[in-house]
């Protein structure tokens, strides 16, 4: 009896250790060291969520490579996040593994050229619908006015109505889908773009929806590396993330 009471405290304690140490959920990243515009940008983005991860208390697997993102198993995970990546070059048994792994629930996330373009090598037009807008260009760099939308989405909470900031501005196409819920506009009158780079008064440059069975949040700010380590930046990103993971069940 002595014996059988000393190996169940024992695993008490094994258990109880294990379940301290579970995390809120847990999150792939992707970002792709192979973008010829942004490869500069993975360490900071690294850096950023290894940051966000220890802060917010969530599990990270962090991939860089199309290859390594092509071996993961999808379902491990409760939301899958693409910085300046994209999951085009995925096998086509991979590309129908990941559209289960959305209609499953699976929260997306896509910063700046995780957009879809119509210029893809190898172009997935579910890809398209799924992040909701096409990238058309973009004007250099420079400083505009952002108009926070909707400042209860927990990407905006910690924001104010008008933020400052500077990066590219995309431009993108008319949407899929009818019910893109905008979070954030860029005033073109705050900026100089050219003719191309017009999309009048409504140039939405963040916003959210629920697609094929998931949620998607998309922000196409974030192409200055400086910004990984911007702290509103950062909160911008992980309250994405958040909506994107929906109900869970953690592990404890």
């Amino acid at each position: 009896m002595k014996f059988a009471s000393i190996v169940f405290v024992a695993f008490s304690l094994s258990v109880s250790a294990s379940v301290l140490h579970a995390k809120q959920f847990s999150a792939l990243v992707f970002s792709d060291a192979y973008d010829q515009y942004h490869h500069r940008n993975v360490p900071a983005v690294r850096e950023a969520f290894e940051f966000l991860s220890k802060k917010h208390f969530f599990d990270l697997t962090w991939v860089e490579r199309d290859a390594e993102f092509g071996k993961q198993t999808f379902a491990d995970f409760d939301v899958i996040v693409f910085v300046s990546a994209n999951p085009c070059e995925l096998s086509e048994e991979k590309r129908v593994e990941f559209q289960k792994y959305v209609a499953s629930g699976g929260g997306i996330v896509g910063i700046h050229s995780a957009s879809a373009t119509a210029k893809e090598e190898k172009r997935w037009m579910w890809w398209e619908e799924l992040v909701g807008r096409v990238f058309l260009s973009h004007p250099p760099r420079q400083t505009g006015l952002i108009e926070v939308v909707d400042r209860e989405f927990p990407a905006c909470l910690h924001l104010d109505q008008k933020w400052i900031w500077t990066d590219e501005w995309y431009t993108f196409a008319t949407p899929f889908p009818e019910n893109l819920n905008v979070l954030l506009e860029v005033d073109e009158k705050s900026y100089y773009p050219q003719e191309k780079h017009v999309m009048g008064e409504s140039h939405p440059i963040a916003w959210y929806h629920e697609a094929f069975g998931g949620r998607v949040f998309y922000s196409a700010l974030g192409h200055i590396e400086e910004s990984y380590a911007d702290h509103d930046f950062q909160q911008h990103i992980f309250g994405g993330m958040l909506w994107a993971v929906g109900e869970r069940d953690p592990k404890w």
